[in-house]
Formats: C-alpha cells, structure tokens, sequence
C-alpha cells in the first residue's frame, strides 16, 4: 500500500511539473503574441505618421503649383542623374514604374522609404499632373453653378454673380465627376465595386494613391532601383515563409505595370482588409488614397462659399 501510494504522490507531482510547465509555455507564448502585436501596432502607427506627411508635401506642392507632381522613375538608384525628380509627358501618363517624387517635393529619399526599406509606390490622374490646364483648383467653381468645365476640364470663369447667372459656373460635382483614381476593398464583387469608396466617375476620385507594399516588400522597387517582384499571384500554391509574396488583392497596387484609365474592376486600386496568411488572400499593403476634394479643401482651392 506505502508502495501504492508513494506512485500516486509521484505521479500527482509529475502531473502537477507539467502544468506548471504549460503554464510557464503558455505565458511565454502569451507574451511573444502580446510583443508581436505591440510590435505590427508601432509598425502601423509609424507608418501612418509617414504618409500623413507625404501627404501634407504634396498638399503644399499644389498650393504652389495648383496641380500635382508626375511620379518619379523608381528604377533610378538614389545616386544616379534624375533620382526623385518627376517625369514628364507621355511617361506621366503611363506611371510604370511611379515613385513618390521626392526630389522634385523638396524632401529626402529617406521620408518615401517605408519601415521595410522599399521606396512607397506613388499613381496620379496624368489629367490633375498636366501644366497646361492646371486642375488642382476649384475657387472658381460654385455650388450654384449650373454650367460644364471650361477647356480641359476646368471651372469656368463665373460671371457674378453664381446666384444670378448659374450658366456661368461650374459645380464641384460636375468639375470633380471623371476625375482622380478609383480605390476599393476588393469586398463584394461587381456591387461591391460599383459602390467604391473613391469612384471617378461619380466625382470621388482619388487625388492620387500612396502604396507601401508591406513586410514582404513584393511589388516595390528599393532605393537602388531594383525592382521587388517576389512571388506574384495569382498562384495555386503560397511560396515558403520569408519569401515576398503577394496576394490577388495587392495585385492591382503592384508597381512596375502601366496606369489603366478609366480603371476596371480587376485593375481598380485595392486597400483591401489586412491579412499576412501568405496566401491568395495576403494584403500587407498600406495605402493612402485621399479623395480630390479633401485635399482641394486643405489647400484652400476649394469652391466658392457663399
């Protein structure tokens, strides 16, 4: 019976060795998870923090210029002739390989480098970029206007008052329908699509979008001007850990492919919900994409107010 019972107390302590020790594991786990997730939320905060002042240089940009800048060529390595300046027309309109155009914006290549080292991927309306007609301006437009866009799709020069002879004003909703990028989340098919959050067509276009392409880094180009291709979907098999991959929803934000305008749904610019799973459905991207009017409004070339 002693012999019984010593076995029991051993047994009961072993039992009693190995919760202890799961308790132990499952606390470091705990804590590793906590230090992962305290560590993508810094990632994120630092990250926004970053394009908030991207997006504030290139605000200033239209305050001096009322239109904005043309991508810069990503392929151009940080030392070399033309580095961060934007390009000119046709290239403008194609934007292959569009950069944040940091020279021509007065800042270092450093703020466009994302916390991943890769250069964020920069798409403009070639129509809001062009000099000839500058189109980042809408103090001449009128929500009382009734009249078309002027030559090249400005507002028109109103004859006071907007009240009295509409005719002669443009609104902002007809000046801002066909213009800027189409963004969606990639949710919910055709319907879903029709229903994007900025929508050129129907005036809420972006003014331009900034892509940061993650921890994976696929689809950038870095400041020695190589481009990041990593593993591109669509594949049937998600490549190994460590690899850049990316998912069917960054494929639209991808850079190194031409700008399609008007876009389709397939080529719509995604800013889909996060997931890291490394599949078909990965989405590290982070992307900026303010609508036109909310930038015409913090340059003060918004519409007329009454």
């Amino acid at each position: 019976m002693d012999r019984v019972r010593i076995n029991q107390e051993r047994g009961a302590v072993l039992i009693l060795i190995v919760a202890i020790v799961l308790l132990i594991l499952l606390a470091s786990l705990g804590q590793l998870a906590l230090r992962e997730m305290s560590k993508r939320f810094d990632q994120k905060n630092t990250l926004q923090t970053q394009l908030d002042k991207l997006e504030t240089a290139l605000t200033n940009f239209v305050v001096q210029n009322k239109r904005l800048p043309c991508p810069a060529d990503g392929r151009i390595a940080s030392n070399a002739a033309n580095a961060g300046i934007e390009v000119s027309f046709p290239a403008c309109n194609q934007q292959q390989y569009g950069v944040i155009p940091w020279a021509t914006l007065g800042i270092s290549e450093i703020e466009i480098l994302d916390l991943w080292g890769a250069r964020i991927t920069y798409r403009v309306d070639p129509a809001l970029a062009g000099s000839i007609t500058p189109l980042m301006n809408m103090s001449n437009c009128d929500v009382s206007g009734t009249g078309s866009v002027a030559a090249g799709g400005a507002c028109r020069t109103p004859t006071p008052t907007c009240v009295a002879n509409p005719a002669t004003c443009t609104s902002p909703s007809t000046f801002l329908a066909g213009k800027g990028l189409d963004v969606w989340n990639g949710v919910g098919g055709a319907a879903g699509w029709a229903a994007r959050v900025n929508n050129r067509v129907t005036g809420s276009g972006a003014a331009f979008v900034l892509i940061s392409h993650g921890d994976t880094g696929a689809g950038a180009y870095n400041s020695r001007g190589n481009y990041q291709p990593g593993s591109i979907g669509p594949i049937s098999l998600a490549p190994l850990p460590g690899t850049q991959f990316a998912g069917n929803n960054e494929m639209p934000n991808i850079n190194n492919q031409i700008l399609v305008l008007p876009a389709t749904q397939g080529s719509t610019f995604r800013d889909a919900q996060r997931d890291t799973s490394r599949s078909l459905n990965n989405f590290d991207d982070v992307v900026r994409h303010p609508s036109i009017s909310a930038i015409l409004t913090r340059a003060s070339l918004q519409e007329r107010v009454h």
